[in-house]
């Protein structure tokens, strides 16, 4: 697949609630080609588009994301804790994610972040609503997680799945891990970054990309030190 130098971190999400339908419309009106965004299961096994297994940081409620069912997510206000303009913004199912990214034409990285103990039922749930409503005639979409068994899971599931290999902290054995699976991609915190590493991470061929990276100065230094993209809450602000 295509990954540009800009993706839109969990949709614009400096300028509309995070992981919602209208952050992902937002993205698209600024230019963007590619969002990102987290999913995770709810209380009947249904996959969500959230970030924090809590849902009291982005919603007008609070407790585990698995301790709801989807419909009583969805009677949360996921838009209040961002702007009164935002109220009445819900949490969206993965399906209506995928639903929407077809009708407006966007591509997407998938970060899966499995509750603990969830990660086999999330991975299984991920891939079939990803087969169901994703057209087969479009490029497959960017798997990422910073759960290595669960890039395992999906790589048995899907040979040809792309997969992005997430690294939060240094991991000197990154290079053995990304290849075992076959990443295409592989994700680094912006301050783990050094010439030297860029070079070392271009030179296993997978791209780089970096996050989440909301000046335009820092972005361009990254290009040109190596980096091939980056994720950014403002994507207007870096093209």
């Amino acid at each position: 697949m295509q990954i540009p130098k800009i993706i839109a971190h969990r949709g614009a999400s400096g300028y509309a609630p995070e992981n919602t339908l209208t952050a992902f419309k937002k993205a698209k009106a600024l230019g963007a080609s590619m969002v990102e965004f987290d999913v995770m299961l709810s209380l009947d096994s249904e996959a969500v588009v959230i970030h924090d297994e809590n849902i009291k940081r982005t919603t007008n409620g609070k407790g585990l994301v698995n301790s709801f069912t989807l419909r009583e997510l969805k009677n949360f206000d996921a838009g209040l804790w961002f702007s009164k303009k935002s109220k009445g913004e819900t949490i969206p199912s993965f399906k209506d994610v995928l639903i929407l990214l077809d009708e407006i034409g966007l591509t997407a990285n998938i970060e899966i972040k499995p509750i603990a103990g969830d990660e086999a039922e999330t991975v299984a749930v991920v891939m079939s609503t990803l087969n169901q409503y994703w057209p087969y005639e479009k490029d497959l979409l960017l798997i990422s997680s910073f759960n290595y068994s669960v890039l395992e899971m999906v790589r048995n599931f899907s040979p040809e799945q792309p997969l992005g290999f997430l690294m939060h902290a240094w991991d000197d054995s990154w290079q053995e891990k990304a290849q075992r699976l076959d990443c295409s991609s592989i994700h680094v915190n912006q301050r783990c970054l050094t010439q030297k590493r860029i070079e070392l991470l271009k030179n296993s061929g997978m791209t780089l990309l970096s996050y989440t990276v909301n000046r335009a100065r820092r972005a361009k230094k990254l290009f040109a030190m190596g980096v091939d993209g980056v994720f950014t809450d403002y994507p207007d602000l870096l093209t």
